[in-house]
């Protein structure tokens, strides 16, 4: 048993833990480290460390308790391979994602630390060896070999390792940046990965693509993600070459500016590019931040456009080789536009100051109004701008909010009231020119008529006397807007306050009309 006695004394010698116990202690030393510097979310990094060492103690333990042998030499081969690792691995996490990661703003590359962590590993596998009696130099000439046979048949895979370490050194494009990775426009997609062979990304279809770090390394890459996150994007529209550019540019710009997702500054733009055999095609620029909703803001945009056209008149253009054949039923025609005209008319007799005018000013109303569609969501007025058209709803339903603070619509504006057909707003600006008083919005897709002052004007002007029966129509629709809203303790009675204030919208009617 004097194995067990030499094995006593070598523990208090402090021979039978490697480095006399230093290297014990200055693991744990770093497993505490990392326990205090580490955040929450990482304190799983401890976790190996904190094995290996309990894995040395073990093979010191065993060590102690087994004679001298294979078995104890085993044992303290292990015990020295299982500090020299847990040094490693601790050192590495220490600085790698503690020091550095607090003084670098992007995460370390993955194949710089894989590969480097690979070296720590080597590094305590030669050491150990070398403790072990090994002899270095047969081994690493056999490994020379052995690399040279490994390197000509891994010829594509070593070309993909230095390709990955270019990709790194040069950072064309990190993790989390949009990518074209090929000439094919189609082949677009947000980096996931960047690992030692390949390059992950991952596309709109939720596909996941690994490429090759060599082929990638070849080929041109368009990042969208740098310099900035702004990216510009483009759509062509084609409309009637006898419509005037500055009407359809005026249009298509007023569209995008509601359009979800497009940034107005910079402010998009609209170049004439050609003539083509079916109209002249435009283009359209805007710039968007959000790149991963590209598609769904390019389809925003489209949507946008062509209610604009349409409310500004614009018919977007076909193919000339695109007939359609129309019988030429001249009372069919006749029909359809009595049946639009009297569904007009039919709405403007909603409308208390249109109800105030004789049966044949009724009518021309009807005809010089104008109907304008709008996509959900779209602002049809800005609290505070000024204007001179009244608005009736005739399909859909429309949101009113008021800002108290600022002019400019906002989503948390308080909410007034919602309209659906058979409503209008507008009349004060219509008849008086009275800045708007609240932000007005659609809710889903709703089609307006529109009166505007111009439709307006040459009746007043041929009949001024019809300026007073507006005047106390829209007075009285003041009275009752102020019950409902209560702004009033009780309702005013009809010859009361409405006497004042159809004598002062009569003097606002007069001046706005030059009467």
């Amino acid at each position: 048993m004097e194995w067990l006695a030499d094995a006593f004394d070598s523990v208090l010698e402090g021979t039978a833990l490697p480095f006399g116990g230093a290297g014990a202690l200055l693991a744990l030393a770093f497993i505490i480290a990392l326990r205090v510097l580490l955040p929450y979310s990482q304190r799983e990094l401890i976790r190996w460390p904190f094995r290996l060492l309990v894995a040395h103690l073990a093979f010191v333990g065993l060590a102690i308790l087994t004679p001298p042998g294979g078995l104890h030499r085993f044992a303290q081969v292990s015990a020295l391979l299982m500090l020299l690792v847990c040094l490693g691995r601790a050192g590495f996490v220490l600085v790698i994602d503690s020091l550095l990661a607090r003084r670098w703003a992007r995460p370390f590359p993955k194949i710089f630390r894989d590969i480097l962590e690979g070296l720590v590993y080597a590094t305590a596998v030669l050491v150990t060896l070398r403790a072990a009696g090994a002899e270095l130099d047969a081994l690493l000439t056999t490994s020379a070999l052995l690399t040279a046979v490994v390197g000509l048949s891994l010829q594509d895979t070593l070309g993909n390792l230095f390709a990955g370490l270019s990709i790194q050194a040069q950072h064309p494009f990190e993790v989390g940046d949009w990518i074209q990775y090929n000439e094919n426009a189609d082949m677009v997609g947000q980096v996931i990965e960047i690992n030692w062979r390949a390059t992950k990304v991952i596309t709109l279809d939720q596909v996941e693509i690994v490429i090759p770090n060599g082929p990638l390394a070849k080929a041109p890459i368009r990042n969208f993600t740098k310099p900035a996150v702004l990216s510009r994007r483009r759509l062509q529209v084609v409309v009637p070459r006898d419509v005037p550019p500055y009407r359809v540019r005026s249009a298509i710009e007023a569209g995008l500016h509601e359009a979800d997702g497009v940034l107005h500054s910079p402010a998009p733009d609209v170049i004439t590019e050609a003539f083509t055999d079916y109209g002249l095609r435009y283009g359209v620029r805007y710039f968007i931040e959000d790149f991963a909703a590209r598609e769904t803001i390019d389809g925003m945009a489209r949507e946008r456009i062509w209610y604009a056209l349409r409310r500004a008149g614009i018919d977007v253009a076909v193919p000339l080789y695109d007939v359609a054949l129309h019988p030429d039923d001249e009372a069919q025609r006749k029909r359809l536009e009595g049946e639009a005209l009297s569904r007009r008319l039919q709405a403007l007799q909603q409308v208390d100051i249109c109800r105030a005018l004789p049966p044949e000013h009724q009518q021309r109303l009807a005809e010089a109004a104008e109907l304008r569609p709008y996509a959900p969501g779209e602002l049809v007025i800005r609290q505070g701008e000024e204007g001179e058209e009244l608005f009736i709803v005739l399909r859909g339903q429309v949101v009113i909010t008021v800002d108290e603070q600022d002019p400019a619509p906002k989503s948390d504006s308080a909410e007034v009231a919602r309209l659906g057909p058979g409503t209008f707003f507008g009349e004060m600006s219509l008849v008086t020119g009275a800045p708007r008083n609240a932000n007005v919005r659609t809710l889903v897709d709703t089609e307006l008529l529109v009166v505007g002052k111009a439709a307006l004007a040459p009746i007043l002007d041929a009949s001024p006397e019809l300026a007073e029966q507006i005047s106390l129509a829209l007075a009285a629709r003041q009275r009752q807007l102020d019950s409902a809203s209560s702004r009033t303790d009780r309702a005013v009675p009809a010859g009361g306050m409405d006497g004042e204030r159809s004598v002062q919208l009569l003097v606002r009617i007069r001046e706005f009309f030059s009467l």
